[in-house]
């Protein structure tokens, strides 16, 4: 057969569709898993600062306000600790380096 006919040419096609769906349902599945480890850890972290003092809260935020590291985890932390400062009606980005851009 011909490697550049016609059906040859639609049966690459569609080996390949059929892999880049199947790629896609796994990612789809990941991030699903994904947002549910994220759910997760940030209401562990809400769940540490509803405990916090308000004077604890704001001393951990003077503290974030140093650290530059970031990753993942930092993020659920973050979250976090910004809902707590909401709900306590806590100034949360006052002249602070993590809520530039914010």
């Amino acid at each position: 057969m011909n490697p550049n006919s016609d059906l040859k040419n639609n049966e690459n096609v569609m080996a390949a569709n059929a892999e880049s769906s199947t790629i896609k349902a796994a990612n789809a599945e990941s991030s699903t898993v994904d947002a549910g480890y994220a759910e997760s850890r940030i209401s562990e972290y809400a769940a540490r600062f509803a405990a916090y003092s308000d004077e604890r809260l704001k001393q951990t935020i003077d503290h974030e306000r140093k650290v530059r590291g970031w990753g993942s985890e930092r993020s659920y932390f973050l979250a976090a600790l910004r809902g707590e400062c909401e709900k306590r009606g806590i100034d949360y980005c006052y002249s602070s380096p993590i809520c530039v851009n914010l």
